[in-house]
C-alpha cells in the first residue's frame, strides 16, 4: 500500500514538472519566435526598403538551410511536425527521445518559422513536451506502460502550452495521437499537465486569449446558415492543402538531395510566393505564424478579397514548406487559412445577406475548425481549440456542424488523415 502511494505521488509530481516544463519552452519557444520575425521580416516590410525581398529570400533561405544541417547532423527524427513520430512513438512502444531532439526542434523552429517559413510551432512544442516527459518518467524510473503516460500527458501540454488550450490539447491525445488507447490510463495526467502549462501560458501572456476577439459575439441565425457551406469550403481547403503537402512530401522522400538543400529550396519557393501575396495585398500573412495579420482579419481589418490571396498564398508556401522536410508544424497555418476561408465565404455572402461584421468573424472561426477538422480529422479538438483560442462559447453550434461536416469530407475523400498519411510514407502503419 505505502509502495502504490508512493508511486502515485511520485508520477503526480512528475506530471506536474512536465507541464511547467512544457509550458515555460512553448512560452520561450513563442517569445523567441515572434522576436526573430519581428526583427528580421515584419518590421522592414514597413519601412519599404528596396532591399526588402532579397533579404527576407536570403534569411528564409539560410535559416532552412541551417536547420537542415541541425536535423540531419543531430536529430534526424526532428523533421516535420513532431505529432506523427509522437504517435508512433507510443503505439510501437519505443518511448526514448534523445536530448538532441529537445534542442532541435527548439532552435530549428526559431530559425525556420523565424525567418518566414510558413510552418506551425503547435508540432514541435507537442514533440518536445514527449521527450521531456520521456526524460522525466526515466528520471523518476517509471515502467513502460507509466512511461506512455507519461508522453501522452507531455503531448498534451505541449498543444495545451501552443494555443492557451488545455482542453483541445487532452482531445488531441484522446483522438489523435493515443486513437483511443488506454484513455482511461492517461486521461488524468493528461489533464494535469495540460492544466499546469496552459496555467504557465496564462500567466505569462498577461491574461490574453491566445486570439483576443473582445466581447463575447452573439450567433445568428444567418451564421448558422452559412456554416455548411464555410464547412464545406474551407474543408476542401484543408483536403488541398494535405494533397499537394503530402505528394510534395513523398517526392521529396525519393530524391536523393540533402537536407539543408531540401529545407532551402522549400524555403525559397515559399518564399516568392509570401512575397507576391504580400505585394498584392500588403500583409505578410503567408510568412511564418500569420499571427498579426490573423488578428487585423479577426478585428475586420482584411477584406475579403485581401482574404483570399492570403488563403491561396498560405495553403502553397505551407505545403511547400512542410512537404520538403521544415522543422514545424501545420496548427497554425491551418487556423489561418481557415479564417480566411470564412472570411471570403462572409464577404461573397454579405450583399445578399447584410452581414454583421461580428457575423463574418464568427465565420472565421467556422473555417478555422473546417479546415482542422478535414485535414487532423479530430472533430472534438478542432471544435474546442477555437473556443479555447478565442474565449467565444456562443459560436459552439455552429462549430459542431463544421466539425461534423470537414470530418465527412476527408473520410470521403482520403483513406487516412494527414498525420496517418505521413506514417504511412514512412512505412509505419498504426493499426486500428
Amino acid at each position: 500500500m505505502k509502495l502504490e502511494v508512493r508511486r502515485n505521488l511520485s508520477q503526480i509530481a512528475g506530471t506536474a514538472l512536465i507541464g511547467l516544463c512544457a509550458g515555460l519552452v512553448a512560452v520561450f519557444f513563442h517569445i523567441a519566435m515572434e522576436r526573430t520575425f519581428d526583427y528580421l521580416i515584419r518590421t522592414p516590410s514597413t519601412q519599404n526598403h528596396w532591399w526588402f525581398g532579397y533579404t527576407t529570400i536570403f534569411l528564409m533561405v539560410a535559416g532552412a538551410a541551417l536547420t537542415g544541417f541541425l536535423i540531419s547532423r543531430f536529430a534526424p527524427d526532428a523533421p516535420g511536425s513532431g505529432i506523427p513520430q509522437v504517435k508512433a512513438a507510443y503505439h510501437s512502444g519505443r518511448l526514448d527521445f534523445s536530448w538532441n531532439l529537445i534542442w532541435v526542434k527548439f532552435l530549428g523552429g526559431v530559425l525556420s518559422i523565424g525567418t518566414g517559413s510558413s510552418l506551425g510551432r503547435e508540432g514541435p512544442t507537442i514533440h518536445i513536451g514527449a521527450a521531456i516527459a520521456s526524460k522525466v518518467a526515466n528520471i523518476l524510473g517509471e515502467d513502460k506502460a507509466a512511461k506512455a503516460n507519461a508522453v501522452c500527458a507531455g503531448s498534451a501540454a505541449g498543444l495545451s502550452a501552443a494555443f492557451n488550450s488545455p482542453l483541445a490539447g487532452v482531445t488531441l491525445v484522446l483522438e489523435e495521437i493515443a486513437g483511443g488507447k488506454n484513455q482511461h490510463k492517461f486521461a488524468g495526467r493528461s489533464l494535469l499537465a495540460a492544466a499546469l502549462a496552459a496555467s504557465v501560458v496564462f500567466f505569462l501572456s498577461h491574461d490574453q486569449a491566445c486570439l483576443p476577439i473582445g466581447k463575447d459575439l452573439l450567433l445568428s441565425w444567418k451564421v448558422m446558415a452559412l456554416a455548411p457551406v464555410v464547412a464545406i469550403f474551407s474543408g476542401f481547403c484543408g483536403l488541398t492543402f494535405q494533397y499537394f503537402t503530402l505528394r510534395l512530401r513523398n517526392r521529396m522522400k525519393h530524391i536523393k538531395l540533402p537536407m539543408p538543400f531540401k529545407l532551402a529550396l522549400g524555403a525559397f519557393l515559399a518564399g516568392l510566393v509570401a512575397l507576391l501575396c504580400f505585394r498584392l495585398v500588403g500583409y505578410v500573412g503567408v510568412f511564418a505564424l500569420g499571427e498579426v495579420t490573423l488578428q487585423k482579419a479577426l478585428n475586420h481589418e482584411v477584406i475579403w478579397q485581401a482574404a483570399l490571396v492570403l488563403l491561396i498564398g498560405k495553403i502553397i508556401a505551407t505545403s511547400l514548406c512542410y512537404g520538403t522536410g521544415g522543422c514545424g508544424g501545420i496548427f497554425a497555418p491551418i487556423v489561418f487559412f481557415g479564417a480566411m476561408a470564412g472570411l471570403v465565404v462572409g464577404g461573397v455572402a454579405t450583399p445578399f445577406l447584410a452581414l454583421t461584421p461580428d457575423d463574418q468573424v464568427l465565420l472565421a472561426l467556422v473555417g478555422i475548425t473546417g479546415a482542422l477538422g478535414a485535414v487532423v480529422r479530430a472533430p472534438i479538438t478542432s471544435i474546442l481549440i477555437v473556443m479555447e483560442m478565442t474565449w467565444q462559447i456562443h459560436v459552439l453550434p455552429a462549430l459542431m456542424i463544421a466539425a461534423v461536416i470537414s470530418v465527412f469530407l476527408n473520410r470521403t475523400c482520403f483513406q487516412a488523415n494527414f498525420y496517418d498519411a505521413a506514417l504511412l510514407q514512412d512505412g509505419i502503419k498504426i493499426p486500428d
